[in-house]
């Protein structure tokens, strides 16, 4: 099996980002319990692997992870749960890992997103959106607080996206894209 032919670090990350996606598929929610139990055992398998400098690289990573999230949590794009979700992968991959899969992980969060929204209503529903997110940004950038505008309680961008799915995905991806290009 693929993976047990992982170091044991990469094996339990694999691991965890199965367990997260199910449980963000299913419950639309990530607890707690799930992503500070990951970032603990990244800690202490980077630590048993790498020493003090896995640990140390282990913390960077995670303290990488939760800032590329950060904003978007700050802007109401994303919960909690997906900030500490990422901050646990960083944990595990450490800062520059954790840069990768974030940035992959958003855009599979962005292609995913986008083609759910455009099977449910179609173009206008992506033009009434982008018109919303530019709006608040605007707001965010000009009065540094944030613009409370939702869309209408029908509106297909409405429903619940489950981004630790997308975490899953791009941090799979930037794993196997640093497997082949690293």
């Amino acid at each position: 099996m693929l993976i047990t032919r992982l170091p044991p670090t990469l094996a339990v990350l694999v691991i965890f980002l199965l367990v997260l996606a199910a449980v963000d598929l299913l419950w639309h929610r990530i607890p707690n319990r799930i992503t500070v139990s990951a970032a603990l055992v990244a800690v202490l398998l980077n630590a048993l692997t790498a020493g003090d400098v896995g640990a140390l690289r282990s913390v960077e990573g995670l303290a990488v992870g939760l800032a590329t999230f950060m904003p978007l949590f700050l802007t109401g794009g994303f919960s909690a749960g997906d900030v500490k979700a990422m901050a646990a992968v960083g944990a595990f991959l450490g800062p520059m890992g954790a840069l990768f899969a974030a940035l992959w992980s958003l855009t599979a969060g962005t292609l995913g997103g986008l083609l759910i929204l455009f099977s449910a209503a179609g173009p206008e529903a992506l033009r009434a959106m982008f018109q919303r997110w530019t709006f608040r940004a605007y707001v965010l950038c000009t009065t540094g607080a944030r613009a409370h505008i939702s869309a209408a309680p029908d509106d297909a961008a409405m429903r619940r996206f489950p981004f630790g799915a997308a975490i899953a995905c791009g941090t799979i991806a930037s794993l196997i894209w640093n497997a082949y290009h690293g």
